[in-house]
């Protein structure tokens, strides 16, 4: 009796997605995993603008705008 040979089969899923640089960035920051560095041009508070980029305020992304 012959051995077979072993064959490899990789999924197109299983590979590593390739995230565009400004949607990854996007994405960490709702994660929290990274600092959040746009603010919306209708905040004008210094202070909240400040709370925000530290991390102490947050904006809902639906409040964000485009």
């Amino acid at each position: 009796m012959t051995a077979r040979p072993v064959e490899s089969v990789i999924s197109p899923l299983l590979s590593v997605p390739v995230v565009p640089e400004p949607a990854a960035a996007l994405l960490l920051a709702g994660l929290g995993l990274a600092p959040r560095t746009t603010i919306p041009a209708w905040i004008t508070d210094p202070g909240l603008r400040a709370d925000i980029l530290t991390g102490f305020m947050d904006i809902p992304d639906d409040l964000r705008g485009a």
